[in-house]
C-alpha cells in the first residue's frame, strides 16, 4: 500500500529563473478534425444504421478543426506558457502551412518543419459512453510513421544543442521511433532536461523490449505515461509479477509506475482522470486532479506534459510540480475552447480552487489526503 499526502496549499507561484525555458519538442503535426456527438455510443450507432439501411444520408454534429500531434499539441502549451518553443516535424508543403496557422498565434516556432513529407490526419470521433466522454481516432500518420534521428536535419539538431529541454514523443505512432529515442538521447545526454511521453505503446508490444533495452535503461530523463501505458510497459519488463488484482486500472497503474522507476533507475511520471504521480530515487508524490466539467478529452495528456516540464524549470517542488500540472490540464479540458492557458491563467486556476477548499473547510467539510 502506498500512502501520501496531498499537495500542499502553498504553492510559490513567484518565477524562480531570470529568463523563459527553451525547449525543443518532437516529433509530429497532424491536423485533427473533431466529431463530437451528444448522444451516448449506442444511441449514436443506431442513428447511423438507420441512416446506412435507408442508403445513406445526413447525421448533423459539431465538428472544429484544431492543431493536432502530441508534440505540437505539447509545443503549443509550453509556447502559451511563455517557453521558446521550437517544434521539430516532417509533413507536407500544406502541412507547413497549417501548421503555422494553428501554432504560430501561439509563438511555436515552425522553422524547423520540414516539407518533404506527406500531412498526417487524425478524426476524433468524442462520444459519451456511460456518462463518460470517450475518444474514438482514425488516424493517417503521414511522415510521423517513420521520422527517423536523420530527419531532424541540421537546423534541428543545432536548436536541440541550443535548447534547455527536450521532449520527444509518440513513440508509439513511429516504425523507427526506438532509433529516433536512441539517438535523441545519446546526442542529448544528461545535462538537459529530457521527457519521453510514447504514446500508446499496447500498439507495438513486440518492440517495447527495443524501447526499453535501447532507452529506458540510460538510467536519465523522464518517463511520462497514463494508467495503460504504465501497466503495457510493466508487464513487459517484469512480466506477471504485477498480477490482476482487483485494483481499479489507475491504482493498478501506480502501482506499475513505481515498479518501473525502481527497475529502470529513472524517474517515471504517471497522470490518470483521478491523481497524477511522480517516482524517482525510492520517493512518490501523488497529486489529486481536479474535478471540472470535461469539454474534451484528447491533449489533456500533452497539457499535462507541459506543465510538468515548465514547473520543473520553474524550480517547483515534486509536489508543486504535480499540482501545476494537473490544474494546467484541468483548465485545458474544461475551457470552451480548445486552447491552452497562460501561466496567469494557471495560477488563477489553482488559486480560486484553493479559496473554494477554505470556505468548505468553514463549513466543516473535511479535505481528505490521497490514499491507495
Amino acid at each position: 500500500m502506498i500512502s501520501v499526502q496531498s499537495t500542499s496549499d502553498s504553492l510559490r507561484l513567484g518565477r524562480r529563473r531570470n529568463r523563459q525555458p527553451e525547449i525543443a519538442v518532437l516529433h509530429d503535426f497532424v491536423l485533427d478534425h473533431y466529431v463530437i456527438f451528444k448522444s451516448q455510443l449506442n444511441k449514436s450507432l443506431l442513428q447511423m444504421r438507420h441512416v446506412a439501411a435507408r442508403g445513406g444520408g445526413n447525421i448533423v454534429v459539431g465538428q472544429y478543426l484544431v492543431r493536432g500531434g502530441k508534440a505540437a499539441n505539447l509545443a503549443s502549451a509550453l509556447a502559451r506558457l511563455g517557453a521558446k518553443t521550437h517544434l521539430i516535424a516532417r509533413t507536407s508543403g500544406l502541412g507547413r502551412q497549417l501548421a503555422e496557422t494553428l501554432l504560430r498565434p501561439a509563438g511555436v516556432d515552425t522553422s524547423c518543419i520540414r516539407t518533404d513529407g506527406t500531412l498526417a490526419l487524425t478524426v476524433s470521433l468524442e462520444i459519451p459512453i456511460d456518462g463518460r466522454l470517450t475518444n474514438i481516432m482514425l488516424s493517417d500518420p503521414g511522415s510521423n510513421a517513420d521520422f527517423s534521428f536523420s530527419d531532424i536535419g541540421r537546423k534541428g539538431l543545432m536548436t536541440i544543442r541550443e535548447a534547455d529541454g527536450v521532449a520527444l514523443t509518440d513513440w508509439a505512432l513511429n516504425r523507427k521511433g526506438t532509433g529516433l529515442a536512441e539517438g535523441v538521447f545519446k546526442y542529448v545526454g544528461r545535462e538537459k532536461l529530457l521527457l519521453l511521453d510514447p504514446g500508446d505503446v499496447s500498439r507495438r508490444p513486440g518492440d517495447l523490449r527495443g524501447l526499453i533495452d535501447r532507452v529506458l535503461r540510460r538510467g536519465y530523463g523522464v518517463l511520462s505515461i497514463n494508467e495503460s501505458e504504465a501497466l503495457c510497459l510493466a508487464e513487459s519488463l517484469i512480466g506477471g509479477r504485477m498480477g490482476k488484482g482487483r485494483d481499479s486500472p489507475e491504482l493498478r497503474g501506480l502501482k506499475a509506475a513505481r515498479e518501473l522507476a525502481s527497475e529502470l533507475g529513472i524517474r517515471v511520471d504517471l497522470h490518470t482522470s483521478l491523481f497524477s504521480a511522480s517516482f524517482k530515487d525510492g520517493h512518490s508524490y501523488v497529486s489529486p486532479t481536479y474535478r471540472v466539467e470535461v469539454r474534451r478529452v484528447t491533449g489533456a495528456g500533452d497539457s499535462w506534459n507541459a506543465g510538468n516540464m515548465y514547473a520543473e524549470w520553474a524550480g517547483l517542488s515534486d509536489e508543486e510540480r504535480l499540482e501545476f500540472a494537473n490544474a494546467l490540464a484541468a483548465y485545458y479540458i474544461s475551457h470552451p475552447s480548445a486552447q491552452h492557458p497562460t501561466r496567469a491563467e494557471v495560477e488563477g486556476f489553482i488559486l480560486s480552487r484553493r479559496r473554494r477548499k477554505r470556505d468548505l473547510r468553514r463549513l466543516g467539510v473535511r479535505i481528505q489526503p490521497i490514499t491507495c
